[in-house]
C-alpha cells in the first residue's frame, strides 16, 4: 500500500512549493525523496539545510560522495545509494572509488579508504568507535573537524535513509541505472549481521 504523496511545485502545500521548484531548478528534476518530503515543511526545510551544511564542508566532492553512498549502504539506504551514484558521476567521481563505495570494497587511494572506513565505523557503530579508530582517520590526513563533517554526511543520509527505508518510495528516472540492492553484498558476514 502506498502510505505517501509524491509532489510537485504545483501539487505542494503552500508552505512547500517555493522550496521543491528551487531544488527543480537546482538539480533539474525534483528527486521523489524531496517530493514526499514536501507534505512536511520542517522535515523539507531542514533536510535542505542540512544538505547546503554539508555541501559547504572542507570535504571535496568525492569525500562528500564516498560519505554519503558509504553511509546509505551501512543503512541499506537503496535509494540514496542510486542517487548519489548519479551525483558522484555528474562530478567527475571516478567509477572505481564509486562501485567500491557501493560494494564496500576498499577503495584503492589510502585516504580515501581510510574515510570511507571511518564513515562505515560511525554509521554502524552509532559513533562508539572502538580505540584508535579516529586516530587512524586523522594519520591518513584528515583533521579532528572533519571527523565533525563526516559525521554531519551522516546525519543527512541517516535521515533520507530511514525515510526510504520507512516509505519504500520510487525510484526517479533519472537514477534507475544506478538501482542498487543491499542484498547485492550480503554476502559479507559482517553486512549481514550488522543489517539484519
Amino acid at each position: 500500500m502506498k502510505n505517501y504523496n509524491i509532489f510537485t511545485p504545483e501539487t505542494a502545500p503552500s508552505e512547500t512549493k517555493e522550496t521543491l521548484q528551487a531544488l527543480t531548478e537546482k538539480i533539474g528534476f525534483l528527486p521523489n525523496v524531496f517530493a514526499v518530503m514536501g507534505e512536511t515543511p520542517g522535515a523539507l526545510n531542514g533536510f535542505v539545510a542540512l544538505n547546503q551544511s554539508f555541501g559547504s564542508t572542507t570535504l571535496s566532492a568525492t569525500e562528500r560522495e564516498i560519505v554519503q553512498i558509504a553511509a546509505s549502504v551501512e543503512n541499506r539506504g537503496a535509494y540514496c545509494v542510486a542517487g548519489h551514484t548519479s551525483f558522484a558521476k555528474k562530478q567527475g567521481v571516478s567509477d572505481e572509488i564509486v562501485k567500491s563505495a557501493r560494494t564496500r570494497n576498499s577503495i584503492c587511494n589510502p585516504k580515501l579508504a581510510a574515510l570511507q572506513k571511518f564513515t562505515q565505523s560511525v554509521t554502524i557503530k552509532r559513533g562508539n568507535l572502538d580505540a584508535g579508530e579516529l586516530e587512524e582517520f586523522i594519520a591518513a590526513g584528515y583533521i579532528q573537524s572533519q571527523a565533525i563533517e563526516v559525521t554531519l554526511g551522516i546525519c543527512v543520509k541517516m535521515f533520507s535513509n530511514l525515510m526510504d527505508n520507512i516509505f519504500k518510495f520510487p525510484l526517479d528516472d533519472e537514477f534507475a541505472e544506478y538501482v542498487w540492492d543491499p542484498k547485492s553484498i550480503a554476502g559479507s558476514p559482517e553486512f549481514a549481521s550488522k543489517a539484519a
